[in-house]
C-alpha cells in the first residue's frame, strides 16, 4: 500500500473514531429469551430447514408437484405449501415423502432417531 492512501486511511479511521467519541452512546436493548420466543425461533427454523431439503429432494429427482402428488396421494397446493409456505407437516405426510424420495425420516429431519 502506498503511503498516501495509508496516510488517508489513518485519517479516515481517526476521523471515524473522533465522530463516535462525541456521539450519543448506543442504547442496547436486551434480546427476549423467553421460553416460548425461543421455541417459536427454533421451529422457524426447523421449518425452513425442511422445506429447502424437500424443494431440493424434489429438483434433484426431477420430479415435477404432478408427478410427486400422483406418487405421494397428497395434493399438489400441499406439496407446495410445504415447500415455501413453511406448513407444518403430519407425521404420515412426513413418512410418505420420505418413501418417495426413499430416505429416511431421521434424514430428512436431520437427526439421528435410533
Amino acid at each position: 500500500m502506498s503511503d498516501l492512501r495509508q496516510d488517508q486511511l489513518i485519517k479516515r479511521i481517526q476521523e471515524t473514531v473522533r465522530t463516535l467519541q462525541r456521539g450519543k452512546q448506543r442504547v442496547i436493548q436486551p434480546i427476549d429469551t423467553s421460553e416460548e420466543k425461543l421455541r417459536q425461533s427454533l421451529r422457524t427454523i426447523a421449518r425452513s430447514r425442511l422445506s429447502n431439503m424437500l424443494r431440493q429432494l424434489r429438483a434433484t429427482r426431477g420430479y415435477t408437484y404432478e408427478a410427486l402428488a400422483a406418487d405421494s396421494g397428497l395434493s399438489q397446493q400441499l406439496l407446495f405449501d410445504i415447500e415455501y409456505k413453511e406448513r407444518r407437516l403430519s407425521l404420515e405426510e412426513l413418512r410418505t415423502l420420505a418413501a418417495c424420495y426413499h430416505v429416511s425420516i431421521s434424514d430428512l429431519l436431520g437427526v439421528d432417531i435410533d
